[in-house]
């Protein structure tokens, strides 16, 4: 009797244990559709605040950089270069075809935009047929693998190869398809954050204040 009741106990054990296991795993949406969904929310963005942040030493111009955008391409913010092994600091602002920048001392220079795209054009963040669009659109063999909190909010993680066509648009100097992170708010779909393992290192690019109301004029002196 004793060696029975043994064996039902086990058995009940048993069941106990795969149906716990069987029900503790969440199912996360399909990654080529929450790409989709961010690409669709990232269209209709207007205005947003960017920063860039690299992490060991990985061969791009720009280490670091904050700034706010609007669609239209205007853009003002502050970058740090690194320019023939040494680190430079700038001021910039970006209205219609021309560039307003400084350094640590002395006013803003004026140049034409044409002549600084080679180093970084943060008006092709928001364009749709260079920037995140773009990225989300042409990234292939997504899968979501985790939810987690970015800047306060839910967000979907989807790792994906990103293309090099597009990648320079956000991180200048790539070279090669990445194998990134893409972060996609869980509630707007909007896109919070992108990570790109490259060589030396990683670049990190977050995004926030959607939709805000940015006024970027030409700077005085």
């Amino acid at each position: 009797m004793s060696l029975t009741w043994g064996r039902l106990i086990g058995q009940f054990m048993l069941a106990v244990v795969v149906v716990t296991g069987c029900s503790g795993g969440e199912s996360l949406p399909d990654g080529k559709r929450v790409l989709q969904q961010g690409a669709a929310a990232m269209r209709e963005v207007q205005s947003v605040g960017f920063a860039i942040r690299s992490e060991g030493n990985p061969p791009i111009p720009v280490k670091s950089a904050d700034g706010k955008l609007l669609k239209s391409g205007n853009a003002q913010g502050t970058l740090r270069l690194d320019q023939s092994g040494q680190s430079v600091e700038m001021a910039f602002t970006l209205v219609g075809d021309t560039v307003y920048f400084k350094g640590a001392t002395g006013g803003y220079q004026k140049l034409p935009k044409a002549t600084v795209l080679a180093v970084y054009d943060p008006s092709a963040i928001l364009d749709p047929q260079r920037g995140v669009v773009k990225l989300l659109e042409t990234a292939t063999d997504p899968k979501t693998d985790k939810r987690e909190k970015v800047g306060g909010q839910e967000a979907l993680r989807v790792k994906a190869k990103l293309s090099k066509s597009v990648v320079p648009a956000l991180v200048p100097g790539v070279t090669a398809d990445v194998d990134g992170q893409v972060w996609v708010a869980a509630g707007d779909h909007r896109v919070l954050k992108v990570r790109l393992p490259i060589q030396k290192g990683a670049v990190t690019v977050t995004f926030s204040d959607f939709n805000q109301n940015f006024v970027i004029t030409a700077p005085k002196g």
